[in-house]
């Protein structure tokens, strides 16, 4: 009962005030990378505290795995999972929810890969046939006709990955400006923000009907851009990655790609603020925390769920 207990209530605190602290904290938007791989050290830990929740309320198919696992005497076994709260029903209903939740996030996956991939060979395919090099001397950037100013990147295997500029944009920026916002593309292919996105919207659709981690994929998105604007900013300056988006925003909406990472992004007026204001981060500790707490912050489900079993390792050939 108390490991059922721990699970439960370290996935309400990884969901609820966990999430809601990191949205709110100020420290993310100077080490957005850090940033993100926290929010996704929580949302796969909020995971799998649930489906280790639904496994040891599921009883039978834990108890054998546990024994199995770690030569454990199976009275033991069962002492250190049961208790009175095991009625007969409880367990088949909690393999029914696990089974279903399952089969529910295979299906939002294949779903949203599909669409991904779908939107990805449009996309491709209107860059490769119709897209020029003009002035930009760079195989993998695509210049497109277009009255809307618009930055972003396809992605791909190596050779496969495209940047596309329209025209409207490469008028409308400096030589400077417009190096900036394809370092910006180039540091969303390197870091490949697109699965990031893929994951976060997955987790948020399979999760985000409970109220947990419900900001999970904006935070992401939000996150991404700003991670992709540092690493531009290395190269090209902060004021020109600035000057780029301002530019791009100034004259009225842009496209927006469905499930792409794209220059203007979300949060464009937040996005120039930081970077006009803010000055490099030189800390290194955040970064190095941010590593250790995402190890901690995933280990702790599979801990919590394997502590009692593990304690009682190799007690079936002992003779209690």
């Amino acid at each position: 009962m108390l490991v059922i207990a721990a699970l439960f209530a370290y996935a309400v605190l990884l969901g609820g005030p966990v999430a809601r602290l990191l949205t709110r904290a100020r420290w993310v938007t100077r080490f957005p990378q850090a940033a993100l791989r926290s929010w996704h050290a929580c949302a796969l830990s909020l995971l799998a505290s649930v489906v280790g929740f639904l496994l040891v309320v599921a009883h039978d198919l834990w108890e054998h795995a546990m024994v199995w696992l770690f030569s454990a005497d199976e009275p033991l076994v069962h002492d250190a999972y049961g208790g009175s709260w095991l009625v007969a029903d409880i367990p088949r209903v909690a393999l029914a929810v696990l089974f279903l939740g399952a089969v529910t996030l295979i299906g939002l996956t294949l779903r949203s890969l599909l669409r991904l991939r779908r939107e990805r060979n449009r996309h491709l395919l209107t860059a490769d046939a119709l897209g020029k090099h003009h002035r930009i001397h760079d195989p993998d950037v695509r210049v497109l006709e277009h009255t809307a100013p618009a930055v972003f990147c396809i992605p791909g295997t190596r050779n496969g990955a495209r940047i596309v500029v329209t025209t409207t944009a490469l008028d409308m920026l400096s030589d400077t400006e417009l190096a900036a916002a394809l370092a910006h593309e180039r540091a969303h292919l390197k870091y490949r923000h697109h699965r990031a996105f893929l994951t976060a919207d997955v987790l948020t659709a399979a999760l985000g009907w409970s109220g947990l981690s419900r900001g999970y994929a904006q935070q992401v998105r939000r996150l991404a851009e700003m991670a992709a604007d540092d690493q531009a900013a290395q190269k090209h300056g902060r004021r020109a990655v600035a000057s780029a988006l301002l530019e791009m925003c100034a004259v009225g909406p842009t496209v927006t790609v469905s499930g792409l990472p794209a220059m203007t992004g979300t949060d464009p007026a937040e996005r120039i603020r930081r970077l006009i204001r803010a000055t490099p981060p030189q800390e290194a500790l955040a970064p190095a925390l941010s590593l250790a707490v995402t190890a901690v912050v995933l280990a702790l489900p599979v801990a919590l769920a394997l502590a009692p079993a593990a304690l009682l390792a190799g007690t079936a050939h002992s003779g209690c």
